[in-house]
């Protein structure tokens, strides 16, 4: 088939095991299980250990870790893992060229001899983030006093409680120097040696967000901590500029773009799991012939579009991790290229997870099947790195005030990228209307469309990958019909693209798909990460004679009914 994705060897496939046999266990057990399988993945999943190289420069190493389907077998492990090497190893390498005594650090971050921990955001500062108040005040001695001056300044949700392994941290404060601020700076603070808070550190363990899988999230202040000289990444010359602060904190780009990554399994796994059930689970059909539910329209369909999305998405990601990697930009391209795979990967793999969940009917309401968790992780992530909807007001309106300009789409004529430039073309309109992007009218009237813009640009640059990759045409119609069909008033309007037309060309996408559906499944190459028990008659039995068991005794079906 032209077009067609490679299902290459995965390097954790020695790891599924432990992982998927594992008991459940409790709160705290469970995140210590996580901080160890961190471990073992960015340690062992790799073809070859992680190198400084590898994270300063975005290789194809670093991109491959963060698209391993593994991820969605932890959802915690894969966020510490992620923040290991990205955002602490990743913030260090930026450094180390200045100062090469970091490289035995990130060394040893990279093999988890220490763990890591990125604190910017606060209780009271999320994604406005440059107004943080944590501060780092310079003393005579030439060291730093840090400081949480109240509790709205405090970290808030980097697991910084001890968990068996030292800790340090990257964290973010206001630098102060002889009473003026000279702008938010990065220092190398240690939190921990593994068992115990270093002092002046308090780190408040938050309840585990419900169902998803449990990580230590922690609200963290310092009470005047004394830090070294050195602790301080960077300049100490006054700077506050926005560039400045966006640079020092770029790879929560890098971050957006790979904790997203961490998702795109999850289009896999779902529709994965939902085909072999739909396989397996009949109904009776005409002249009472068993039939499988895979032959329904409601049934296939959603997983012949799941699987189209995850094969567009991962060209998309392919894209924009080779622009990533070249790292040549204006960081706020990278921010907006970073922005849009976001939003767009996250709509499509949520929409796909409640859907193929649905299909499963009480079966899909089950973490033990792969899939209702999976919806509450991947909606931490949607948070993680910045909201989907805050980035996309960021964006929408940079892009409407006109800042800088995204890379030109590549088959401008196509239906999608119609729609791209209506869209930004309506709102631009607004805009000049509106008079002042910081107006009421621009709050009420353009606010609320920020997402549906970023997605409307994501949906374009999704098929522009695709048609560049030569992917299979049955893949890009039906992501293309599932692209129209989230803005249908539009295509109708103005595209002159009638709903029963749309209703036929999505219908022609699937029925030409849906003999292809075997050659999708074996593609994706993710059969040794499955472990739901709904997929084959063997992984069900053996799940049910797990289960705990109450059954009646001869002694009580023999007592007589008056005596109950």
């Amino acid at each position: 088939m032209s077009g067609q994705v490679s299902s290459p060897l995965r390097p954790s496939h020695h790891l599924v095991k432990s992982w998927t046999n594992s008991p459940p266990l409790s709160y705290r057990e469970s995140t210590l299980r996580s901080v160890q399988r961190a471990e073992t993945s960015s340690v062992h999943t790799v073809s070859v250990a992680f190198t400084v190289e590898d994270v300063a420069k975005l290789s194809p190493t670093f991109w491959d870790f963060h698209s391993d389907p593994i991820a969605p077998l932890d959802g915690a492990a894969a966020t510490l893992a992620a923040i290991q090497v990205n955002l602490v190893a990743g913030t260090l390498s930026c450094y180390a060229e200045d100062n090469p005594s970091l490289l035995s650090l990130i060394g040893k971050l990279l093999v988890y001899e220490i763990m890591g921990q990125f604190c910017l955001t606060e209780v009271g500062h999320g994604l406005d983030a440059i107004n943080l108040e944590t501060t780092a005040t310079l003393l005579p001695d030439a060291t730093f006093e840090l400081h949480t001056p109240h509790m709205g300044a405090a970290k808030y949700m980097p697991p910084t409680n001890p968990c068996g392994i030292p800790c340090i941290a990257v964290v973010f404060a206001r630098l102060i120097v002889a009473g003026a601020n000279h702008g938010i700076r990065p220092f190398l603070v240690p939190l921990n040696d593994g068992h115990t808070m270093h002092r002046g550190i308090t780190a408040q363990v938050l309840p585990a967000r419900e169902g998803s899988t449990p990580l230590n999230h922690c609200i963290t202040s310092f009470d005047r901590v004394r830090l070294p000289a050195d602790a301080l990444l960077g300049s100490i010359e006054e700077d506050t500029s926005r560039f400045t602060f966006l640079n020092s904190i770029w790879r929560v780009a890098v971050g957006t773009l790979s904790l997203t990554g961490l998702t795109l399994p999850c289009l896999a796994l779902s529709s994965f799991i939902v085909a072999l059930y739909s396989q397996r689970r009949t109904v009776a059909g005409p002249g009472g012939t068993r039939m499988p539910i895979i032959s329904f329209r409601t049934q296939h369909g959603p997983i012949l579009t799941a699987l189209a999305q995850s094969f567009v998405l991962k060209e998309m990601w392919n894209k924009c991790t080779a622009i990533f990697a070249k790292a040549d930009l204006d960081p706020r391209v990278l921010h907006a290229l970073a922005t849009i795979f976001k939003v767009t990967t996250t709509q499509h793999v949520q929409a796909a997870n409640l859907a193929l969940s649905e299909r499963c009917g009480a079966q899909g309401l089950f973490a033990y099947n792969q899939i209702s968790n999976q919806y509450a992780n991947v909606r931490g992530n949607s948070i993680a790195e910045g909201d989907s909807l805050v980035i996309s007001i960021r964006l929408a309106s940079e892009l409407l005030l006109e800042r800088y300009e995204l890379p030109a789409s590549t088959h401008p004529s196509s239906l999608l990228a119609r729609h791209e430039q209506d869209i930004l073309d309506e709102h631009k309109a607004l805009l000049r209307q509106c008079g002042h992007h910081r107006s009421d009218e621009f709050n009420r009237l353009f606010l609320p469309n920020c997402q549906k813009i970023v997605s409307a640009i994501g949906h374009r640059m999704a098929y522009d990958a695709a048609v560049d990759a030569g992917l299979d045409l049955s893949i890009v119609d039906v992501y293309l019909a599932s692209a129209v069909a989230l803005d249908s008033a539009w295509y109708s309007e103005k595209a002159g693209f009638s709903r029963a037309s749309q209703a036929l060309a999505e219908d022609k996408a699937l029925s030409a798909a849906l003999p292809h559906l075997e050659e999708w499944l074996a593609q994706l190459g993710i059969d040794a990460y499955i472990k739901a028990p709904i997929t084959s008659d063997s992984r069900w039995n053996s799940f049910v004679g797990q289960l705990e068991a109450h059954t009646h005794k001869p002694t009580y079906a023999e007592l007589p009914l008056s005596r109950l």
